[in-house]
Order: C-alpha cells, then sequence, then structure tokens
C-alpha cells in the first residue's frame, strides 16, 4: 500500500495492488486513514488495481471519448 499526501490540494491518495486488496486489515487501514484525514478537510481517494489488460481498457477508453 502506497499513500501520497498531497497539502497544497488537500488530497490523500491510497494505491492498493492485488495482493493488499485480499487482506482483511487493509480495509481497516484504508477506513482509519480516510476518518482521519477527513476530519482534517482532505478528500481520499483509493486507488485498486485490476485484473484486465491496461492497453485494451485505455484504448476502448478513449475510443469511447472520440465519440463524445
Amino acid at each position: 500500500m502506497e499513500i501520497y499526501v498531497r497539502d497544497e490540494s488537500c488530497m490523500v491518495e491510497i494505491w492498493l495492488n492485488r495482493q493488499e486488496q485480499q487482506k482483511a486489515e487493509t480495509d481497516a487501514c484504508i477506513q482509519n486513514t480516510a476518518k482521519d484525514f477527513h476530519e482534517k478537510h482532505y478528500k481520499v481517494a483509493v486507488f485498486r488495481s485490476g485484473s484486465a489488460d491496461l492497453f485494451t481498457c485505455a484504448e476502448s477508453l478513449l475510443k469511447a471519448n472520440l465519440c463524445v
């Protein structure tokens, strides 16, 4: 788990890999971190690694955005 605190924008980023997502203590850690920073008026974003192919997902997203 990687946690980045962006004081200039009052944001906290929490990055999880697939193995960390499976651990029960990870959810408790995220909840505690989010609560602590919410009290300081920070926004918390949690990013979870997926199992899909990154190239295929990015390609589909780009195609969809071109049609808009």
